[in-house]
């Protein structure tokens, strides 16, 4: 059995380097075959607007745009905060495809069996 994980993203634009390093973890976590489920909350939710990913760009890292795709055709499951879609105004029409808007019971319901690693 796989090691299962929930990583939280609070950044995107704001911190180009933590979001970047987030995505990298996963896809790295992805390949060693975790089990892994994603969350983005505060400004990390703004990730999970169509366009928003392939802008993040980290010195000396791959870029969002190239790991981004890595993440969505592994098919885990991801979550975005439903308060922060409010606050940041983010249509669901513009939510990326496989990404569920969620409260905050659902996410805790998914940490019960992970381990959590924040970013």
């Amino acid at each position: 059995m796989s090691k299962r994980f929930l990583m939280v993203i609070t950044h995107s634009t704001d911190d180009h380097d933590r979001a970047n390093g987030a995505i990298a973890m996963a896809t790295s976590l992805l390949g060693d075959d975790a089990d892994l489920a994603l969350f983005f909350v505060f400004d990390g939710a703004k990730m999970a607007r169509k366009g928003v990913a392939e802008t993040i760009e980290a010195d000396h890292m791959t870029p969002v745009r190239d790991l981004f795709p890595m993440v969505l055709e592994a098919d885990l499951p991801m979550f975005v905060c439903s308060a922060c879609v409010k606050k940041y105004a983010i249509p669901a029409e513009e939510i990326v495809d496989g990404i569920k808007i969620a409260t905050l019971p659902t996410v805790t319901a998914e940490m019960m069996d992970r381990e959590t690693i924040m970013f």
